[in-house]
């Protein structure tokens, strides 16, 4: 399968756009149309489909690490919600890319974002924690937790395609903008690296 990352990670000796790579074999970089600074993804160099197709003894682990990458955006921009789209067995569903990620965006009011996912899914199902989406995922499905601690559930049924970052772009005041392909914030990705990296370098909270 082509894949735009695989091929990517196969290449980060010699790309710049990695900000940090886990024990776990994960990365985080921002993200090509990073509606605001702080918006990065989260992902596996690995091809999987989704977070729920992750081992349970490897979830664990990826959990802890998304929250330490939160950890790390959030102490510059301020809140960060963790969000998925999570395509099974190749359902695209409301997502537009077949390479697990995670999306980790700074947002003036997380709850509204839970509200606008509860509009258009209805309320969603309370999860322990992420590591609960094996169990719970039958299809393609959404993922949200606004903030640490709090994790819903979602079948994509009625989630327009980029639907976080619809509700994320509305939520900014630039609705029209969502779509990465069309509006690729390059300021905003080249930004999120730089200052990200240095905190890292400081002695950040990854």
């Amino acid at each position: 399968m082509d894949c735009q990352f695989c091929t990517e990670f196969a290449a980060r000796e010699s790309t710049t756009r990695v900000i940090t790579e886990t024990v776990g074999g994960w990365v985080l970089l921002p993200t090509t149309g990073a509606l605001t600074l702080g918006y990065c993804l989260f992902m596996p160099l690995q091809h999987l489909d989704a977070v729920a197709d992750v081992t349970s003894d490897g979830l664990e682990r990826v959990a802890t690490e998304a929250e330490q990458m939160r950890t790390l955006i959030q102490a510059r921009y301020g809140p960060v919600i963790l969000a998925e789209h999570g395509p099974r067995d190749c359902e695209p569903g409301a997502s537009c890319c077949s390479h697990c990620h995670l999306h980790l965006i700074p947002v003036p009011d997380p709850d509204a974002i839970t509200t606008a996912y509860e509009k258009a899914g209805g309320p969603g199902l309370r999860l322990v924690s992420m590591t609960s989406l094996p169990a719970t995922a039958d299809g393609s499905y959404l993922y949200l937790s606004p903030r640490p601690g709090e994790h819903y559930y979602w079948p994509s049924t009625g989630f327009a395609r980029q639907f976080v970052r619809r509700v994320c772009a509305d939520q900014f005041g630039i609705g029209d903008y969502f779509d990465w392909r069309d509006h690729p914030f390059v300021e905003n990705r080249e930004r999120t690296f730089a200052e990200l990296s240095a905190d890292l370098r400081l002695g950040g909270a990854a």
